[in-house]
């Protein structure tokens, strides 16, 4: 894939998720969550970030819970224990 409008991607999953961009050292996906669906709490291997387009989120990192919005950037390390829930349909991006 060479472009695309991330705010024009659609999707009525529950979580929906996009690769943008995968290469041997980079990863970016763009992620639909639908209002009260969750992630359960897991883990990565690598650092990464999220940048929130659109909606709001519910961020917890090691149980503690950042609420994130439309052009917020968290950023967080390799093995930490996160999850997510959408408190209304968000849309964003992760990447690691």
């Amino acid at each position: 894939m060479k472009g695309m409008n991330v705010m024009q991607v659609t999707g009525n999953e529950r979580v929906k998720s996009w690769s943008i961009l995968k290469t041997k050292r980079f990863d970016a996906t763009l992620l639909i969550m639908q209002q009260g669906q969750q992630i359960p709490p897991h883990t990565s291997p690598a650092n990464a970030m999220v940048l929130i387009l659109e909606g709001r989120i519910a961020f917890m990192l090691n149980e503690e819970i950042t609420i994130l919005e439309t052009g917020d950037v968290f950023s967080f390390g390799a093995n930490e224990i996160h999850a997510l829930q959408a408190l209304e349909t968000a849309r964003f991006i992760l990447i690691k």
